[in-house]
C-alpha cells in the first residue's frame, strides 16, 4: 500500500503486548489519550499517522494483550473516521494466531504445532476463551497489509515490512513474496548460527543510498542500522525498550521509551544483527 506523502509517520516496532510502553510511546509523539484510552487529534499530531510494525500480540501476560487489542481496535475505527492515523502490518504472530483460532485447513496440527502454540503464540487461548476479544482480533487482522511504501522522491524512499526479505520480494504481491516479508527463517529453530550467517541477504544487499527498508521481527538491544537496512524491534517484552521510526518528508529519526516493568519480562537467547560493524 501507497502510503501519502503529507503525513508524517510513526512506525513503532514489535509491541508484543507492551500496552503500557506503547501509550508511552505515542505520548512522546503527541498522541495523548482520553480516560476511555482513546486517542486524541490534536494541533500537535493532526499530519501525523501512527504505523505498527506487526507483532501487537503474543508473548505478554494475558491482561496485557486483551488491554492491547482493545486499545488498538478501538483507536483503529476512532482514529480512521476521517482521515488515516493509525495502519497496521501484518507480523507473523497475527498471521499464525489467525490461522489458529480459524482452523485454517493448511495448518497441520501435530505434536510440534501444539507445543509451538503453548510456547509461541499464547494469544490463541486467551481469544479461544473470550469470544469478543476474537472477534476483534479478527476484525484487526483484516486490516492488516503486509507491506507499505512511502516514496518521498527518486532520492528517498522507506519500505516497511514486518521481516526482513530479499528485495525481489519487496512490495510484490505474489503469495511467496507475503509470506517472506511477514516471517524469515526462525532462529528459533537455529539457535546456534548468528542472525547475520542465518539471513545474509540483509547485509549483502544493503545499499549506500536514501531507499531504505525499516522492519521488525528480530528482537535486538538497540535500533540496528547498516547502509538502507534498519530494524526497529528493540526487544520490548524482553525488558528492552519499545521503539519508533518517525518519517519526516525525506528525514527517518528515531525515538525508545524503555519497558516499564508492569508485566514478567520474558527471556531470550540474544544475537545481534549486523554484528560485523565495529
Amino acid at each position: 500500500m501507497i502510503l501519502p506523502l503529507n503525513m508524517e509517520y510513526i512506525v513503532i516496532g514489535d509491541v508484543h503486548g507492551c500496552i503500557d510502553e506503547l501509550k508511552t510511546l505515542l505520548a512522546k509523539q503527541k498522541f495523548y489519550c482520553n480516560k476511555n484510552n482513546l486517542i486524541q487529534i490534536n494541533q500537535h499530531n493532526k499530519n501525523k499517522s501512527i504505523i505498527l510494525l506487526g507483532d501487537f500480540i503474543d508473548k505478554a501476560n494475558e491482561s496485557k494483550l486483551k488491554e492491547t487489542i482493545e486499545f488498538i481496535y478501538n483507536n483503529y475505527y476512532h482514529l480512521n473516521q476521517q482521515q488515516k492515523h493509525l495502519y497496521i502490518v501484518l507480523g507473523n504472530h497475527e498471521d499464525m494466531v489467525y490461522r489458529y483460532i480459524t482452523n485454517d485447513p493448511s495448518l497441520e496440527i501435530t505434536p510440534k504445532t501444539i507445543r509451538d502454540r503453548e510456547k509461541y503464540y499464547n494469544t490463541v487461548s486467551l481469544l479461544e476463551k473470550d469470544s469478543s476479544l476474537k472477534e476483534k482480533f479478527i476484525k484487526l487482522y483484516k486490516k492488516c497489509r503486509v507491506w507499505f511504501y512511502y516514496n518521498y522522491n527518486k532520492k528517498f524512499s522507506v519500505t516497511l515490512t514486518h521481516a526482513p526479505c530479499l528485495e525481489k520480494h519487496l512490495r510484490e504481491v505474489d503469495k511467496e513474496s507475503k509470506s517472506k516479508m511477514i516471517k524469515c527463517t526462525s532462529r528459533s529453530e537455529n539457535p546456534q548460527i548468528s542472525l547475520d550467517e542465518l539471513i545474509p541477504f540483509t547485509h549483502l544487499e544493503a545499499k549506500d543510498n536514501q531507499h531504505y527498508h525499516i522492519f521488525g521481527h528480530l528482537s535486538q538491544t538497540t535500533i540496528r542500522q547498516y547502509k538502507n537496512k534498519i530494524c526497529i524491534d528493540t526487544s520490548a517484552i524482553y525488558g528492552g525498550m519499545l521503539s519508533c521510526a518517525i518519517i519526516r518528508k525525506d528525514k527517518i529519526l528515531f525515538d525508545s521509551v524503555p519497558f516499564e516493568h508492569k508485566q514478567q519480562a520474558g527471556k531470550q537467547h540474544d544475537s545481534k544483527l549486523f554484528d560485523f560493524k565495529r
